[in-house]
């Protein structure tokens, strides 16, 4: 299974344990076995995926399990960094849709009489 098939495959197997996937939440999940890259292009990958289309992935238990910290178990500076970190990762995913918005702006202009 190849390494972005692994993130998608935990990005899965945390919505479907009713959470929103979070580059936080798949980190913890896999470990520091992936570079940031690939954690962030699996997580974009599933989340451009229709929810229809989620059975095809591979599932988590084709994965060496890591322990999984409890979220409620956590001390306080754990949550707040989890916290953080899903929030940089939503900043950075509206960054990028604002500059594709912006690109897509900027050609509708140019074609504009």
């Amino acid at each position: 299974m190849s390494p972005i098939e692994q993130v998608l495959a935990a990005a899965k197997a945390i919505a479907n344990n009713g959470h929103t996937p979070s580059l936080a939440l798949i980190k913890s999940r896999l470990g520091n076995r992936f570079a940031m890259p690939i954690l962030i292009q699996g997580l974009q990958q599933f989340k451009a995926l229709p929810k229809s289309e989620w059975q095809n992935l591979p599932e988590l238990a084709d994965i060496p399990a890591q322990e999984q910290p409890s979220i409620g178990a956590a001390d306080p500076m754990e949550k707040l960094q989890l916290q953080i970190d899903g929030m940089q990762q939503h900043i950075d995913l509206l960054t990028n849709r604002v500059s594709e918005l912006e690109q897509v702006v900027n050609i509708i202009k140019n074609k504009a009489p």
